[in-house]
């Protein structure tokens, strides 16, 4: 029986990509022969029209991702595990280097909150904007608190500056809308 596979988009630094994922196998794996796409719900879109094409419902599509996002969560765990002999861990900046990930990614999602924000205020406001204050104070504790690689303290500090950017501009924005509904109201009085 072929492997099969199914298509979904991802984040990838400030693009969204389309990724492939085989059952059983780690992943989704980035697919660059279809290059960046400028927001995810294009790359979404192209991943569905893929998936359409293999005559795959998304309920399986979903299934065969979820089955390759789990088995690469397997080998991560199996990899830190085999850091542990005798109680005692040989080797701390693996671990490290996946809670950076972490930090990078939770960044990311902080600057994705702000986004929505921007796009199109709704009841879920404030909660996207705390949670990205929240990865933002995350992220400069971890700073703080360990001892990091030059190369990751780079890779953080940049992701802090766009999401302290991304929540200025959120805040900006949505201090001009509260002052508008507020010249609204003064003019109804």
């Amino acid at each position: 029986m072929q492997d099969r596979l199914a298509f979904t988009a991802k984040y990838w630094g400030d693009a969204a990509v389309v990724c492939r994922a085989v059952e059983g196998r780690p992943g989704p794996i980035v697919d660059q022969e279809f290059g960046e796409f400028a927001t995810w719900t294009q790359a979404n879109a192209f991943a569905t029209r893929l998936n359409e094409g293999l005559e795959m419902n998304p309920a399986e599509a979903e299934q065969i991702i979820t089955s390759a996002i789990l088995r690469a969560s397997e080998l991560l765990r199996a990899a830190d595990n085999r850091e542990f002999a005798g109680g005692t861990r040989r080797s701390a900046p693996a671990g490290r280097a996946i809670r950076v990930q972490f930090i990078l990614a939770e960044l990311d999602l902080g600057v994705t909150f702000c986004r929505i924000v921007r796009c199109k205020a709704s009841e879920n406001t404030e909660r996207l904007l705390r949670n990205a204050r929240k990865a933002f104070f995350s992220a400069m504790h971890y700073v703080q608190r360990c001892e990091l690689a030059p190369c990751d303290v780079e890779a953080i500090t940049v992701r802090l500056v766009k999401l302290q950017e991304a929540l200025q501009e959120s805040l900006t924005q949505q201090e001009s809308a509260m002052l508008a509904e507020g010249d609204g109201w003064a003019d109804s009085v």
